[in-house]
């Protein structure tokens, strides 16, 4: 299995998920399962396709393409921000910023996902890395 695959598949059973003391306060499954992955298997998934994949730029290039262009793919994340889809705004915003990475509309995008992220987080530190980094995408801290 990959990474991916794991992560959807790994569950803690019933009698151990509802534990308060094994709530992911701090750290997160999701994280060991993937730290566990790179430290056995190392980086490499077992898909060929990601032995030499496009550069993040060429790769959001491309995908602007297939939205119809960079303005195209702006809208969608909008569209996936006021919809409460944090996750794809976030990614959308990402192949923005590949492309442009001064692209202002992207950073603001960026961090009003990773704000809606933040706002249901349990975990301290996703939550805290989600604030930060939208802190720094909105120009607050210099």
């Amino acid at each position: 299995m990959t990474p991916d695959q794991l992560v959807e598949y790994v569950q803690l059973p019933e009698d151990l998920a509802g534990k308060d003391y094994l709530q992911p306060f701090y750290g997160h499954p999701e994280w060991g399962i993937r730290s566990v992955f790179n430290g056995y298997v190392g980086w490499f998934d077992g898909n060929a396709t990601h032995l030499f994949p496009l550069s993040p730029k060429s790769e959001a290039q491309r995908v602007a393409d297939l939205a119809g262009g960079p303005d195209q793919l702006t809208a969608k994340a909008h569209e996936a921000v006021a919809s409460g889809d944090a996750q794809w705004a976030a990614q959308l915003a990402d192949h923005l910023l590949a492309i442009e990475p001064n692209d202002r509309e992207a950073k603001q995008i960026k961090a009003q996902a990773l704000t809606q992220f933040a706002q249901d987080m349990v975990n301290a530190t996703a939550r805290n890395y989600y604030l930060t980094v939208a802190a720094e995408l909105r120009g607050d801290w210099k």
